[in-house]
């Protein structure tokens, strides 16, 4: 059995449909949904659906160790509310995990969702750079559905332990591990943060924040900087995503 992981807050625009998606796939899998303390009505919204939910104090790694410890599958599947496996995902990872020398692994990421003509040329570049990174470098982040054997990941410690960049130091982790497997899927992942604070203001931005991460730079200090220059509320993106202010034409990514 595989466990999906599925760690939210305050996701109420988007995680209906969302797991809607996931349970559509085949396969041997259980859905955990960890709630970090929502206010908006994620909890009441996830309920009804057939998934186990957990309450957790909020933070990515208190989220997601406690949805590991609450799993049943010899492999984790650690899922973000706006990112979707590829409709034959599960199959992938099942088959990946055939393979005892394989730890775990992840997919190649694709932007889905509207784009403005005049960003579409620019979050391409921004998309192919991402997929070659994860393919050579084998650097599965939040954004890439990154999997990874039961055992090996509490051999590991669990999820890392920040207050920011928890992803980041996992996958650095994961990359200790011995052998990954790269899906081409591709998983898809909401372009709206993107369209709505502008891709080169979001490249800039997060590149920043990865410069200094590396650098030692203090948890707080680029959680804070980050969250100033990249506000994280799905409601206002959803609202201007539907009424976009760009006089460009609209398009979906391929």
């Amino acid at each position: 059995m595989v466990s999906v992981i599925v760690p939210v807050l305050n996701e109420v625009a988007i995680i209906d449909q969302a797991l809607r998606r996931l349970l559509q796939q085949t396969g041997d899998f259980e859905v955990i949904v960890v709630d970090g303390g929502s206010c908006d009505g994620t909890r009441e919204t996830v309920q009804p659906l057939p998934v186990n939910l957990y309450s957790s104090p909020p933070g990515l790694s208190r989220q997601i160790n406690l949805g590991a410890t609450q799993a049943h599958g010899t492999a984790l599947v650690l899922l973000h509310a706006d990112v979707q496996l590829p409709p034959d995902g599960m199959a992938h990872i099942e088959t990946a995990l055939a393979d005892p020398h394989v730890v775990g692994g992840g997919f190649v990421p694709a932007f889905d969702g509207p784009v403005p003509d005049d960003a579409y040329a620019m979050l391409t570049l921004v998309e192919r750079a991402w997929q070659l990174r994860t393919r050579v470098f084998h650097w599965f982040v939040g954004d890439t559905a990154p999997f990874i054997r039961t055992d090996a990941f509490w051999c590991c410690g669990g999820y890392p332990r920040a207050c920011f960049a928890g992803d980041w130091d996992f996958a650095a982790r994961l990359q200790r591990l011995g052998r990954l497997a790269v899906m081409s899927g591709p998983v898809r992942v909401g372009s709206r943060r993107h369209v709505m604070n502008g891709v080169l203001k979001t490249l800039l931005v997060t590149g920043s924040v990865e410069l200094m991460y590396h650098l030692g730079a203090d948890r707080e200090f680029l959680r804070q900087w980050y969250r100033r220059w990249l506000p994280r509320e799905r409601e206002v993106h959803s609202a201007a995503i539907a009424s976009p202010k760009t006089g460009g034409t609209i398009r979906a990514q391929p």
